[in-house]
């Protein structure tokens, strides 16, 4: 007897906790059309009327296995001009070698308010464009069509996908106001998903239900004999439906802050991650794989670690390159500069090469920090040195969370190489750092080494920062200033400082060097600013008119418009960490000579004040001997990062440097 398993999946429950969706599409109100503001934020150039999701697992007989299903509809008001962004869209599509996510029922209608009617334009159907994201997402991009201020926009669609371990994550949070935002996933009791809400927008809806439904198992049993003898018998299997539902309303917008990295790191939303699979009388099926599952896929990858290993064409480079280095430390710095000046980096991020190659990049002299970097690991290693690439997520695709071995969440590689036992991590991709100084945006928590020994985690580091900027000056008897100013940088200062100059030209560097502003600058030099091993230094003599005075007395701003002139930090209460990806000094020094018929009236007297755990400290130094003024004002900022607890603290230590460095010297002639 054989035995055949016909399964199907009868619904005997009912849709998710009885209730209807919270907006039905095309039902747009009067008072939708004409809301000309939003009350709770005045600012706003458009606002999130509803935004509703829903996803369900179902079984699909014809292929034996389950689906996912998500549908989507949302409704946006535009209120002004400043809002036609928010009429933009885009919708990522997961696909493998042999599936992918398909989008159905897309619509997209703009509803304007004409001679007292509403009127509905349709977006047409060559209105959808489509681009590949990476190597397994396609991005699908649509704009609603006619839109002005005071439209509504409506979209839906649906997509259909072979992809479990793919369930759609949902952001409650925007940059616009959000005035109700669902979503309900329901999911069979087989599959197990871990949820990770975040943010700082407690939901207003978080509830759970079971649901009972029902399998029909349908068995066909053969008879083996001289007559054939078919029998069918149907059993039903019940099980449980776990049904969610998140509501969040009255949503404020999201706001990015100084000195925080990717929205998408404190935004409001729930994750979604496919931790394991069981059904009846069978062992868990683990899908989220481990740090060694991961690494060995990048490994194998032709894109990635076939990438690496292979190139074969770089074996005579390399040798070429490294043909009078003496040393590892030179090999390294020799293929560095090899990588660095010959192929630009075209500014996207990559861990893996799509379909492109290292030679096609050497060729074009330009390719994707993937491109760039995983040539200087492949070159570092056909030097016979230890080196391996090394995956990010940079400070704009947010954190990793590293309890779970997900590819998805790095978006950028970097190299790593080993002399006598010292760790390096390079990036070629900017020729304004140098070696060993990653770029300010892979400044994000901690990498993982890709190895065939050994693989892990590792310190996304960086040296400390510094500015220091030495005055004189000096007060003829005529009461005219004259002065010299030198400014010495190093780390992501001098990074910062080179590629102003060198990609707007000195004129517009000088538009924005703020002592310009008010002194008159009558010569400049720039020292070193093509070495980017060295310091970059920049040197002035000015002569300044202080208008600052009445009779016989100057009021002087020492600190000649370098210092910290507004408190960066704003809000009395912050829901997210202050990162400055890095620590940081700044240091002013004035030396300031009087003639003998001016002396000092009064001078700003010194303080030092200190962040708890010798996080910063600032210190305000003044002394007067005879006719000269020794001025110093040092703040030494000692980590990347402060949280939101110690951002009031951090909050009031800018507010008093900030007053501090705005108090003036008082000059009187005699």
């Amino acid at each position: 007897m054989k035995r055949l398993l016909i399964i199907a999946f009868v619904s005997i429950a009912i849709t998710s906790f009885c209730q209807k969706p919270p907006l039905k599409f095309g039902d747009v109100s009067a008072e939708e059309i004409n809301m000309t503001s939003y009350s709770s934020d005045s600012s706003a150039s458009a606002v999130v009327l509803c935004d509703y999701g829903s996803s369900t697992i179902s079984y699909n007989q014809s292929d034996n296995w389950f689906k996912l299903g998500f549908e989507r509809i949302t409704r946006i008001k535009i209120l002004t001009k400043d809002g036609y962004q928010h009429a933009d869209f885009e919708v990522l599509l997961y696909h493998s070698s042999s599936a992918k996510e398909k989008l159905t029922g897309l619509k997209v209608v703009t509803y304007n308010l004409e001679n007292g009617k509403i009127v509905e334009t349709k977006m047409k159907s060559d209105g959808v464009f489509e681009e590949k994201y990476d190597q397994n997402i396609d991005l699908i991009k649509f704009t609603a069509p006619n839109v002005k201020e005071g439209s509504v926009v409506e979209v839906s669609y649906k997509i259909t996908s072979d992809f479990l371990h793919y369930f759609r994550d949902w952001e409650f949070q925007s940059t616009i106001p959000v005035v109700w935002s669902e979503y309900r996933a329901a999911i069979p009791e087989y599959f197990n998903y871990e949820k990770f809400m975040q943010g700082y927008i407690t939901p207003y809806v978080n509830e759970s239900k079971e649901m009972p439904k029902s399998i029909l198992i349908t068995s066909k049993e053969r008879s083996e004999g001289r007559v054939t003898q078919t029998s069918f018998q149907t059993d039903k299997i019940d099980y449980k439906e776990i049904n969610h539902r998140w509501v969040s309303k009255d949503v404020p917008a999201f706001r990015s802050e100084p000195y925080m990295t990717s929205s998408q790191d404190y935004i409001s939303k729930i994750n979604f991650e496919l931790a394991y699979y069981k059904f009846p009388n069978q062992p868990i099926k683990n899908v989220m794989g481990t740090w060694a599952d991961l690494n060995k896929s990048f490994l194998e990858s032709e894109n990635f670690g076939g990438a690496v290993k292979g190139s074969g064409f770089l074996k005579k480079i390399t040798e070429e390159v490294t043909a009078d280095a003496n040393t590892p430390k030179d090999k390294v710095t020799k293929i560095y500069n090899f990588v660095s000046n010959n192929i630009e980096w075209d500014g996207t991020s990559r861990k893996f090469l799509n379909d492109d190659n290292l030679k096609n990049a050497l060729d074009k002299k330009k390719g994707s920090s993937s491109h760039i970097n995983l040539m200087l690991v492949s070159m570092l290693q056909k030097a016979g040195l230890t080196a391996h690439p090394v995956l990010l997520s940079t400070r704009s695709n947010g954190f990793v969370r590293e309890n779970f071995a997900l590819s998805s969440q790095f978006n950028y590689v970097i190299a790593l190489v080993i002399i006598d036992g010292n760790r390096i991590l390079l990036d070629a991709t900017d020729r304004l750092l140098p070696i060993g100084v990653l770029p300010e945006r892979c400044l994000n928590g901690r990498g993982y080494v890709i190895a065939q020994d050994n693989p892990g985690w590792i310190e996304l580091s960086a040296p400390k920062s510094k500015v220091i900027s030495a005055a004189e000056l000096t007060l003829n008897k005529n009461g005219e200033f004259e002065g010299k100013l030198k400014i010495t940088s190093n780390g992501y200062s001098a990074r910062r400082f080179r590629y102003a100059y060198l990609s707007k030209g000195e004129e517009d560097y000088m538009k924005n060097f703020e002592p310009a502003k008010t002194l008159a600058i009558t010569s400049k030099e720039f020292i070193n600013l093509k070495d980017i091993n060295e310091s970059f230094e920049e040197l002035y003599d000015f002569t300044w008119e202080e208008d600052n005075s009445t009779g016989n007395t100057l009021f002087i701003s020492p600190i000649l418009h370098l210092q910290e002139s507004v408190n960066p930090f704003k809000l009395e209460k912050r829901d997210y960490p202050v990162d400055f990806g890095s620590a940081f000094d700044k240091v002013y020094t004035l030396k300031l000579q009087l003639p003998e018929n001016y002396e000092f009236d009064e001078v700003p007297e010194s303080k030092v004040i200190s962040l708890p755990g010798n996080a910063g400290r600032f210190i305000y130094n003044t002394q007067v001997t005879g006719n000269t003024l020794s001025l110093t004002s040092m703040l030494n900022i000692n980590k990347g990062m402060f949280t939101q607890d110690e951002y009031p603290v951090l909050r009031e230590f800018y507010n008093i440097i900030v007053a501090k460095q705005a108090e003036q010297v008082v000059l009187k002639k005699k």
